[in-house]
């Protein structure tokens, strides 16, 4: 619990603007501070909720930002979005918190098909993560999975960017706070059959908004643009210039990666991954794929990896 308070204690917004301690109006809330928002790509939306659930979630008209509680809270509200995320896919999205956090939870993440946004909807409870078919990051910077804390990070208040990257050809799931990586959190997400961006709260008024939502299909040009964006070699201007311009659209790709965090049952199979060959082709590539490349369209267990 004291971890827990100290990760609230010293989240911070992502820019200086939300250091101001006047409060902020409803309208106010959409035309604020645009900061981190300049690429604006939204492949998909928040779901418009059904006639029962009217009361305690507002969605904009653009189907961005939610509202949770408008008038009072008696229980967890939450919203998905409104499309299905497919295997064999990297997706990252990012929402961005705007009104205070407080209470029970507040939290954002995924679950599968089998989630109801409305489980919890008369209970203060953290919604993601109650069972083994969601997960979800806290603003107390708690990562929740199957009933527990599955580790601690850092937590997030009005103005901070939360960051989600589920990487579906891999199965893993790793978090972002304010665009700086929080480790992979879980790993075998391809064990569901449908998943979807969720968040939820308990909190009475609090308002998210989902600020930029992308998906790149697993292939060797994935690879090739990470292991671009992340050597050392790679300056800009001997990057070819439309492979330049889709990475500053898929910005995530460069974002850094945190050493692993594994569940228990992965860690033996991943200890014995981690014993690799030294190669000269791991100063390109990052080193989760093993100093090799797995080709489109093609199984995991059958990936083509190449060896010095």
């Amino acid at each position: 619990m004291l971890g827990n308070i100290g990760n609230e204690r010293y989240a911070t917004p992502y820019c200086q603007c939300w250091n101001k301690r006047s409060p902020i109006s409803w309208e106010q809330l959409i035309t604020s501070c645009t900061c981190g928002e300049e690429i604006d790509v939204s492949e998909w939306k928040w779901e418009q909720p059904q006639v029962d659930e009217v009361s305690c979630v507002v969605i904009s008209d653009d189907k961005k930002q939610v509202t949770f509680h408008p008038s009072y809270s008696s229980g967890t509200a939450a919203v998905r979005g409104d499309t299905p995320l497919l295997q064999n896919y990297h997706y990252y999205w990012e929402v961005k918190m705007l009104t205070a956090t407080y209470g029970t939870d507040i939290m954002v993440g995924l679950g599968s098909d089998k989630v109801s946004v409305t489980q919890s909807q008369f209970e203060f409870t953290s919604m993601l993560g109650q069972d083994t078919e969601s997960y979800g990051l806290s603003y107390t910077g708690a990562v929740r999975h199957a009933a527990a804390v599955a580790r601690e990070a850092a937590g997030f208040c009005r103005g901070t960017i939360i960051g989600v990257r589920l990487d579906l050809w891999q199965g893993t799931l790793e978090f972002y706070v304010n665009r700086k990586p929080q480790g992979v959190s879980f790993y075998n997400l391809r064990r569901h059959g449908v998943l979807y961006p969720i968040v939820c709260s308990t909190a009475a008024q609090s308002s998210m908004r989902l600020i930029y939502a992308a998906s790149w299909r697993a292939s060797l040009l994935v690879d090739a643009g990470r292991a671009l964006a992340a050597s050392a070699r790679a300056a800009a201007g001997r990057v070819p210039p439309g492979l330049r311009r889709r990475l500053r659209l898929q910005f995530w790709l460069m974002l850094p990666h945190r050493d692993c965090v594994l569940e228990e049952d992965e860690d033996t199979a991943m200890e014995e991954e981690a014993v690799q060959l030294q190669s000269s082709l791991g100063d390109f590539f990052p080193n989760q794929y093993l100093n090799g490349f797995y080709v489109d369209s093609v199984e995991r267990d059958y990936r083509v990896v190449v060896w010095e």
